[in-house]
């Protein structure tokens, strides 16, 4: 079966009608021999025109500094059109079928174009090259590469071209009857570059070839679905994608049509937990080595010294690192050792193509793109990565403070991948980048909410309170990051703590909104991180490191993509846990947000408190403890009380009532019960949320309120001052009732 038979069946199975067909309108003349499809008469797919062109860019940038496309228009002044027009055609299918890219199809569509019009006369796209395309792509894992590397694939893809052309014709047809023998043909060309090797091989077998490109997802795919299929037949490349194939066929049968592998319900059941996608690194030499920096940029790398180290392969394992570096750095003491398995795991297993790197040096910062696998160098003293840099550096003082804080974490090899979108935002306008591509598209990106947004009237009116006090209490929030509502009971501090998050987090999951209540045994390995009982596989009790609320909120708002969220944590009933106990060293980042720890139980990982994460506390005066609060707290929360005599709470139960259209009687009630209350006894007043229930809204409803919550909070709090004849005559429903009639 032929790639263009196999049409009806990808269709079928949902593979882009518009990809497939622009892909196989180029792809097709050249793998059979035939004229270019793009004006029908110019032969294209030669070893000659191939071995001009990528003669030419083997010559390299001539201006690092300006856009690809400047320097490649350089490099083919006074080509043969052959070699001209075979550029337009590479370049066409290096970004065919790309998915989420930063540049829109009017930019890739735009590149094309204009290498197009370096012809003699210039070359007249077909019209309907790109018709009904839109840049819905499906390649996702390794865009990034796709455009760092441009220079670098189009050279593989002339060197494919090259070996295509020298292929006898018997064996290109029986590449094309059959999808394995593609990939051979594929795989045999001379430097070999998987990502768009492996992009050409599901751009002319879509049916069998899966738009994953890099190692480390196809691995994650077929690991994680291969029991679907009797097993993985093993860890060759076609035996991988081969078990990718029949996995795929399987979940396409169940689905009913064919499966997206990066849609969010199947993605989250092969990629690895914790996994947070392109991760950004900062590596350091021994002793800032200006000449290995140097060698680093000249040679476009990044290297980790190993020079007692035993060779270990890319993927290994964090076990087999620990083991290795036991054994072969005895001579380190215990802290250097530790810090070198993270460094050595880090560069072998964890980091990928597509990953940010960065060093400083001299008060700058330098970022760069990964863009090739671990390798050793020659006398295996040291392993290595080819990295794409992309600029002069930027001063260290001029990057976002979140970023400064970050650069400062110790380590050989450091993951900063919590502020990856920031380093994002400072990469320079890729060589590849159409000025007018990116401010269109930045044009209709919606602009990042800085700060909270104003509170409005309507909010106001739900909580039946004056939205100036309640701008404040923001407002004091947002400059502070944690603040504590403290007042009598029922004067709505929770309710009023849960409904302000909510709507300055402007999130309806209330996911980014979470309550905690203290209580007297409440502790640190509670609040934050402690070790907890738990039961193995083999039955065993073990104690495994369990995260409590805090720790588990600060990571989630640390992540990528999230540094612009507000995420809340509530804490109700403060003051009735032993707060010392509970925060121990947290104290410190309550104050100094910008600084990092050592936890107590994870002494080898720094720790900050995210910018956007903000705490509410709540505290009730009723047991007159928040006077004896500690200075440690006093000095990092502001203090907002919540009182029955003054605004935001104070007449937002008449409020409440006139909206609902009720009697008023139990608003003139609690205001009568507190001005019975004497001044220097104000933390015992009551608070509105008794009378705001249906029952006080019936005569026997409003008794049953005032017998049996009221009085007896009154009779406690009076406790050896009024006999209960006194507290009745006082406080009693029926003397407020006759105060009342006599006005």
């Amino acid at each position: 079966m032929t790639p263009t038979s196999a049409t009806a069946m990808t269709r079928a199975l949902g593979i882009s009608k518009e990809i497939e067909d622009a892909a196989w309108f180029v792809l097709g003349p050249g793998l059979l021999g035939k004229p270019s499809a793009l004006d029908g008469r110019t032969m294209t797919w030669t070893s000659e025109a191939a071995a001009e062109l990528l003669g030419r860019l083997e010559l390299g940038t001539p201006d690092p500094k300006a856009p690809m496309m400047t320097n490649l228009r350089q490099n083919l002044e006074g080509a043969s059109r052959e070699a001209k027009q075979l550029a337009v055609e590479l370049l066409f299918l290096q970004s065919l079928p790309l998915a989420h890219e930063v540049k829109s199809l009017k930019v890739k569509r735009a590149r094309v174009t204009e290498a197009a019009s370096w012809l003699e006369p210039p070359l007249e796209l077909p019209e309907g090259l790109y018709q009904g395309l839109t840049d819905h792509g499906v390649i996702r894992d390794r865009t990034a590469e796709f455009n760092w590397t441009i220079w670098d694939h189009l050279k593989w893809l002339c060197r494919f071209v090259q070996h295509v052309d020298q292929q006898p014709t018997a064996d290109i047809a029986a590449a094309l009857q059959d999808p394995l023998k593609f990939h051979r043909l594929a795989a045999a060309t001379p430097g070999d570059q998987p990502a768009i090797r492996r992009s050409i091989e599901f751009l002319t077998w879509p049916g069998y070839f899966e738009p994953v490109v890099a190692d480390v997802e196809r691995q994650e795919i077929r690991d994680a679905f291969a029991s679907l299929v009797g097993g993985a037949k093993g860890d060759a490349e076609e035996d991988i994608t081969a078990d990718i194939h029949r996995i795929r066929l399987h979940l396409d049968e169940q689905a009913g049509q064919r499966i997206d592998w990066y849609a969010r319900q199947l993605v989250s059941q092969w990629r690895k937990v914790g996994d947070p996608g392109r991760r950004a690194w900062l590596l350091r030499t021994h002793s800032d080595n200006t000449e290995l920096l140097t060698a680093w940029e000249g040679e476009e790398k990044v290297t980790l010294d190993v020079e007692h180290l035993r060779l270990l392969g890319p993927g290994v394992t964090a076990g087999v690192v620990q083991h290795a570096v036991d054994e072969d750095y005895k001579h380190l003491g215990y802290v250097e050792r530790e810090d070198t398995k993270t460094a050595v795991f880090a560069f072998l297993t964890v980091m990928k193509p597509g990953d940010l790197v960065l060093y400083q040096h001299a008060g700058k910062v330098r970022l760069g793109g990964v863009l090739g696998e671990p390798e050793h160098n020659e006398d295996n003293r040291r392993l290595r990565r080819k990295v794409r840099w992309f600029d002069e550096g930027h001063t260290t003082t001029s990057l976002p403070r979140h970023v400064q804080r970050q650069l400062a974490t110790p380590g050989i090899v450091v993951d900063v991948t919590r502020v990856v979108q920031a380093l994002q935002g400072l990469l320079p306008a890729e060589a590849e980048t159409e000025p007018d591509g990116d401010a269109e598209a930045a044009a209709v990106m919606p602009p990042v909410q800085e700060g909270f947004r104003p509170l409005t009237r309507e909010f106001a009116d739900s909580l039946h309170m004056e939205l100036e006090p309640l701008q404040e209490i923001a407002e004091l929030l947002e400059e502070n990051r944690q603040l504590v509502l403290y007042g009598p009971p029922g004067t709505g501090k929770t309710y009023l703590a849960k409904h302000l998050a909510a709507e300055l987090a402007d999130d309806t999951t209330d996911e980014r909104v979470k309550l905690v209540q203290f209580h007297p045994s409440y502790a640190y390995e509670d609040f934050f991180e402690g070790y907890r009982p738990d039961k193995t596989d083999e039955g065993q009790v073990s104690f495994k490191l369990v995260a409590g609320p805090l720790r588990r909120l600060a990571e989630e708002a640390a992540k990528p993509g999230n540094e612009k969220k507000p995420y809340f944590l509530i804490i109700d009933e403060m003051n009735r846990a032993n707060l010392a106990k509970v925060f121990g060293e947290l104290y410190f980042l309550l104050e100094y947000r910008d600084d990092r720890i050592y936890l107590q139980y994870s002494p080898n990982e720094p720790f900050t408190l995210p910018d956007n994460l903000y705490i509410i506390g709540t505290m009730n005066t009723a047991d007159r403890s928040i006077a004896m609060m500690d200075a440690a707290i006093r000095r990092r929360f502001a203090f907002i009380e919540l009182h029955p005599q003054t605004e935001p709470v104070k007449g937002s139960l008449l409020r409440f009532l006139e909206a609902r259209q009720l009697d008023a009687t139990p608003a003139l009630l609690l205001d009568a019960l507190n001005a019975a209350i004497d001044e220097w006894d104000r933390d015992l007043m009551i608070g509105p949320s008794y009378f705001m229930k249906p029952a006080a809204q019936t005569p026997a409803g409003l008794r049953r309120i005032w017998k049996y919550e009221l009085m007896p909070l009154l009779e406690e709090h009076y406790h050896g001052q009024l006999t209960r004849a006194q507290l009745e005559e006082r406080f009693g429903l029926d003397r407020l009732l006759e105060r009342l009639a006599g006005h």
